[in-house]
């Protein structure tokens, strides 16, 4: 039960960046997907950590269907979004200049934001690819020690 815990936490997760992309990219208001998702990942990280896992099934429950409430809201959005996953990855990965500084940022988020403040006014496109990267290395791993203590103690 503790894998459907963590495999909804993903999907949760999953959920809040796909309504990120259409709030930012069609004019529907989403604020009410983003804000259920959002207090969905809190009890979720909570639940997980008390150690009722049953109720996890009640999470993927909302997170499968908001994901597919999404194509009610924008279709085209959503085929956007799902479409622009491959060229996304694709960018990401293969831009062998910046993918060293990319793990390094996200790996050891202090070192990414650091090198935003470092970069800001010589490199700008550099600092503020390392300081994304920063601030979401370092939001992925307060999550991770999240889900990580909940799970073990």
């Amino acid at each position: 039960m503790a894998a459907l815990g963590v495999i909804t936490l993903f999907l949760t997760g999953f959920m809040l960046v796909y309504y990120g992309y259409l709030s930012r990219h069609t004019e529907k208001d989403v604020s009410l997907f983003m804000s259920v998702g959002l207090i969905s990942m809190v009890m979720n990280l909570c639940t997980n950590s008390a150690g009722t896992f049953m109720i996890a099934i009640l999470y993927l429950v909302v997170a499968v269907a908001f994901l597919g409430l999404g194509f009610l809201v924008s279709t085209d959005g959503s085929i956007a979004f799902y479409t622009s996953i491959g060229p996304w990855f694709k960018q990401t990965f293969t831009d062998t200049a910046l993918i060293g500084w990319k793990i390094l940022s996200f790996v050891l988020a202090p070192v990414g934001i650091v090198l935003f403040f470092v970069y800001y006014n010589s490199k700008p496109d550099f600092a503020k690819t390392c300081g994304a990267c920063g601030i979401w290395g370092l939001l992925v791993w307060l999550l991770l020690l999240w889900m990580i203590l909940g799970l073990v103690l």
